[in-house]
């Protein structure tokens, strides 16, 4: 039994509807659309417009599935172009979050190393001095402001 009211209530559901719907103006300029002709007193120009619920032909069909198609490989696009920004942002900030974990722990040893040795680059050591001590206090300074908002 519920087979046959389904099978029905389909039935009524998919019928195709050709109905005439006309659209006049009165005399106050008020615009009518009706499925009735327009009153017999009415001297204004009659349109009669034919809306079909179906699709005409099989052709508008098509451009029309064409279009949703071309639609969605843009969305897709887009779709895909956002998660690779999206990737990117995240491998920048993983990237800064790791560079001013270096810059404070550089700032804390040249703040609170009293005697600090640095390599000269031709494999001595060299003593920091308050004027390159300061420099690289405030190049830390500058990177720990820029890399850890």
């Amino acid at each position: 039994m519920r087979i046959f009211v389904f099978t029905v209530i389909v039935l009524l559901l998919n019928t195709v509807v050709n109905a005439k719907i006309y659209k006049w103006v009165d005399e106050t300029g008020k615009t009518h659309y009706t499925d009735q002709p327009p009153p017999p007193h009415v001297h204004i120009k009659e349109q009669q417009l034919n809306i079909h619920t179906a699709p005409a032909s099989g052709s508008l069909q098509d451009s029309q599935s064409n279009t949703l198609s071309d639609e969605r490989e843009e969305f897709e696009k887009r779709r895909k172009q956002r998660q690779e920004n999206e990737a990117k942002g995240q491998a920048q900030a993983e990237i800064n979050k790791k560079k001013c974990t270096e810059a404070k722990t550089q700032l804390r040893m040249y703040v609170d190393s009293p005697r600090l040795t640095i390599p000269d680059g031709s494999g001595g050591i060299v003593y920091v001095d308050d004027d390159l001590r300061q420099r690289k206090i405030d190049d830390a300074n500058k990177a720990i402001a820029t890399l850890c908002k």
